[in-house]
């Protein structure tokens, strides 16, 4: 999901899907040509390196994007070169958040952050809603300065229908669904019977967080 995002937004897929629906995919912005854009030669920013970010390596790389990431600390492991936050924002055409929320995370994505990024960037969420501010989001859309954004959470769910943000043509969004599908659903019941077992043996647990 996180990939199909990055690429719906590249695309402008939301706004194509609807202008067509309504007969109108012919008579689309004179701009959107200059606006579309490709995976390819872009540079893809990981914020936070755990398994998902992890995942989507080998996928992007499949499509000729450049990567760099960022976390705490730098992966003694980690296949892409690692960036201290405020130097991935100028140089990523692509940031996608993997990050928990906490105390230190929460609004971390804001107009401080949204200035420093690159100029016609994209931002990608399929982490934690409250991580963005979404007003400063609205307002790095709406004056151009972000190419668009592929939003899977938000603040407060499920997002009104009425919220300013779901108005602009650059937004990508889907309900809080990134996680499911049926595959994943299986290997959440085969994690939680072999947990099970784990935990009747005293064997130390899978995916425990601490």
């Amino acid at each position: 999901m996180t990939l199909l995002l990055m690429l719906a937004t590249l695309r402008r897929l939301a706004y194509l899907d609807a202008l067509t629906r309504a007969g109108k995919g012919w008579e689309f912005e004179r701009d959107l040509p200059d606006d579309l854009g490709e995976l390819s030669g872009r540079t893809v920013g990981l914020v936070g390196f755990g398994a998902v970010a992890r995942r989507l390596v080998p996928m992007l790389q499949a499509f000729g994007a450049k990567l760099v990431y960022t976390s705490r600390q730098p992966a003694a492991d980690s296949p892409i070169p690692f960036l201290p936050f405020p130097e991935i924002l100028p140089v990523a055409d692509v940031l996608s958040l993997h990050l928990p929320l906490t105390a230190e995370t929460t609004g971390i994505i804001g107009a401080t952050v949204f200035a420093a990024m690159k100029r016609g960037s994209i931002l990608i969420n399929t982490a934690r809603g409250p991580l963005v501010d979404e007003e400063a989001l609205r307002d790095a859309l709406t004056s151009g300065h972000r190419r668009g954004a592929g939003l899977d959470v938000f603040s407060r769910e499920p997002v009104s229908p009425d919220d300013p943000l779901l108005e602009l043509s650059t937004l990508v969004v889907t309900p809080h669904l990134a996680w499911l599908t049926t595959e994943t659903l299986e290997r959440s019941l085969g994690v939680i019977a072999e947990n099970s077992r784990r935990l009747r043996t005293g064997e130390a647990l899978l995916h425990r967080v601490v």
